[in-house]
């Protein structure tokens, strides 16, 4: 073989294994963001939300697909994509409940710790873990909700 095949083939090798490990990390994450979560903290525009609205709002997560709700009552839901191999990491939010949002995919960056998760998103993918005045962001912390919080 000639070297320009050798290195063509070690590319798409290393590329396959660096995808795959792309794949693991986001199925890891995938697997780490399961469960519910509580709202701690929601800033959109850069206007803090009173934590008063936050009570009873939960985000649940199995598998790809999520769902938000205010006590009982389901406010949204749908699929998420991770992509852990972007810096920051990356999430596709998609909404499939009825209404406006139905079928949009919400651009998102995330972080994610075993109780702890941050995300940021906006009408295209932020590159900070911020919501300022004018940015059309909106920054969200959760923290793992226990089994009587849920």
């Amino acid at each position: 073989m000639t070297k320009r095949v050798v290195l063509a083939l070690a590319v798409v090798v290393a590329g396959a294994a660096a995808f795959a490990a792309d794949d693991d990390q986001a199925k890891k994450d995938l697997k780490t963001l399961e469960g519910t979560w509580k709202y701690t903290k929601h800033v959109a525009n850069g206007q803090e939300a009173p934590q008063e609205r936050l009570e009873g709002m939960t985000l649940t997560v199995k598998g790809d697909k999520w769902e938000v709700k205010m006590g009982d009552k389901v406010i949204l839901e749908g699929t998420v994509k991770l992509d852990p191999s972007k810096k920051p990491k990356a999430a596709d939010w998609t909404v499939t409940t009825e209404g406006e949002l139905k079928d949009k995919t919400i651009q998102a960056i995330y972080k994610l710790d075993k109780d702890t998760f941050e995300h940021c998103w906006g009408a295209t993918r932020p590159e900070k873990f911020e919501s300022k005045e004018g940015s059309k962001i909106t920054h969200t912390s959760f923290e793992r909700a226990k089994k009587k919080d849920k």
